[in-house]
């Protein structure tokens, strides 16, 4: 039997096959027997698994590809095909998660009295609430960038929330102006979801991305805002320890770990109406590829949904807690441990 049979019969593509084990998350996520907050929670454990391995193997993947890495795997494929079959699962499951919200999920949620409004749904009450939200804690965390050809592209921080932005000047100036900005957002700054006001029987949220876009005017003053959208992108964080001995391994570590927040992009997330020209530009400046490219509908990325699991007091849309039981073997196996310890004197002692 030759090589290539035995590697198309016998291995499995690794990437590949993480991919499919991940996908049994989803379909837990469909399962209509699961209460309805562990399938939101299964939806954000979904994004924050394909995060993990976004940082870690396809950024691997693509350190191959950049060291002109050619070898044929055990599973009969090279690096170039498995990137090629990491992003179409990868598409697809995206696409899946996004269909499973959408049209399952958030009804149901809505059915329950839980709503993600959208800023043309908020009542006054909220509008005022959000009002001072933004200028209280909103405002102070945000970062502007701006993006021209007199400056450097500005650099998005891994896995953080932006909104990019573009704009034009109201007043014709004959001085360059830049028709794209970046507004940065902070991980773990502010809430992804942002608690609104509501009747004691509904749970209202709101996108933090659309927060921002409600008071885009305000930041942008002299400018007429033509579009904005979410984007997030995901760098490689895989810790890369020296293999020869080093006199300072603290020091080694440190320096790694750094240099983990600078990692090169290896996928963008972002809204499906994000304009063609815009998007080339991130291509060429971030050094992805068409491929590297990860279009949402409404949700950047369904982490968040985590908030929104542990923020809900609904015991009725949970797993029931499961009490532990008593196993008699264990314990008395745990108290004759417990005896054993006691020293032979002692045991001698208590025994009279």
């Amino acid at each position: 039997m030759g090589i290539e049979e035995v590697t198309s019969d016998r291995f499995l593509n690794r990437e590949l096959s993480w991919l499919e084990f991940n996908r049994r998350v989803l379909e837990e996520a469909q399962n209509p027997s699961v209460p309805l907050l562990e399938r939101v929670k299964l939806l954000a454990t979904f994004s924050s698994n394909l995060d993990g391995f976004f940082m870690v193997r396809v950024a691997d993947l693509k350190r191959q590809i950049q060291g002109a890495d050619h070898a044929i795997g055990a599973d009969g494929m090279d690096v170039a095909e498995t990137i090629a079959g990491v992003s179409a699962t990868g598409r697809e499951l995206t696409a899946l998660q996004h269909r499973i919200f959408l049209e399952d999920i958030q009804p149901l949620l809505a059915a329950e009295g839980v709503h993600i409004l959208r800023p043309k749904e908020i009542t006054e009450v909220q509008r005022r609430f959000l009002e001072e939200h933004f200028h209280r804690n909103l405002l102070p965390a945000l970062t502007l960038l701006a993006i021209d050809p007199g400056r450097p592209f500005p650099y998005l921080g891994i896995r953080s929330l932006s909104v990019l932005v573009s704009i034009r000047r109201l007043i014709p100036s004959s001085l360059p102006s830049a028709s794209l900005a970046v507004v940065h957002i902070p991980r773990h700054v502010v809430p992804r979801l942002v608690a609104l006001p509501d009747h004691a029987s509904r749970h209202a949220f709101m996108l933090l991305e659309d927060v921002v876009r409600l008071y885009l005017p305000r930041l942008y003053h002299g400018y007429e805002i033509l579009s904005s959208q979410a984007i997030r992108v995901t760098r490689s964080s895989e810790l890369r320890l020296p293999r020869r001995r080093v006199e300072n391994p603290l020091g080694s570590i440190e320096e790694n770990l750094r240099g983990r927040m600078m990692g090169a992009a290896v996928r963008l997330q972002h809204d499906a109406d994000l304009p063609a020209p815009a998007l080339s530009a991130l291509l060429e400046e971030l050094g992805l590829e068409p491929e590297d490219l990860y279009a949402g509908q409404g949700f950047t990325t369904f982490s968040a949904l985590i908030q929104l699991y542990s923020s809900l007091d609904l015991p009725r849309l949970r797993d029931h807690p499961q009490s532990p039981l008593p196993v008699r073997a264990l314990e008395f196996g745990a108290a004759r441990r417990i005896v054993s310890s006691v020293p032979l004197g002692e045991r001698m002692l208590q025994s009279r």
